[in-house]
């Protein structure tokens, strides 16, 4: 075969190949049910948030606080979280001047950050009202789809 039968093979094959199928047109609407899955686990904290004047940027901050059992500074914190150090200073200027989050100075790290007492309490309030709202959105799989789930959004997860 001489070089331009196999450039128009491989041409041919490329355009075959490049032809929607019905699963492509099933892949191409995953994107838009994503955001609107997306959009809805944002939601879930708002009640919480506009009890204590928050905003959903604080979400994140409070809750691995909350259940972290590791002595944490700013930057500690927004690499446990995988996010700007920007935007956790001013996330946590917030929490502290508003009184949800203190900033002390341990033995080996300075700045340890810890929930107040208040803090503390916001936390528990996103936690339990994200556990109900998953549990909501949950309801209509059943346990085995559940798992199914986890396990393909853990693998994907592990592969970003």
């Amino acid at each position: 075969m001489d070089s331009m039968q196999i450039f128009i093979n491989h041409s041919l094959k490329e355009r075959i190949s490049m032809q929607p199928n019905r699963n492509d047109k099933d892949l191409s609407r995953f994107p838009v049910v994503l955001g609107k899955i997306m959009k809805k686990l944002h939601s879930f904290p708002d009640p919480v948030l506009e009890k204590y004047q928050l905003s959903r940027i604080h979400v994140h901050y409070l809750v691995h606080l909350e259940g972290c059992h590791q002595k944490l500074n700013a930057k500690g914190l927004s690499d446990a979280l995988g996010v700007d150090k920007a935007n956790t200073s001013r996330a946590l200027q917030d929490l502290i001047n508003q009184g949800y989050v203190t900033k002390d100075s341990s033995d080996d790290i300075q700045n340890v950050l810890a929930l107040t007492a208040k803090g503390k309490v916001v936390a528990q309030e996103l936690k339990a009202q994200n556990k109900l709202e998953m549990m909501r959105l949950l309801s209509v799989l059943s346990d085995e789809e559940r798992e199914s789930l986890k396990s393909i959004l853990t693998k994907i997860s592990e592969q970003i």
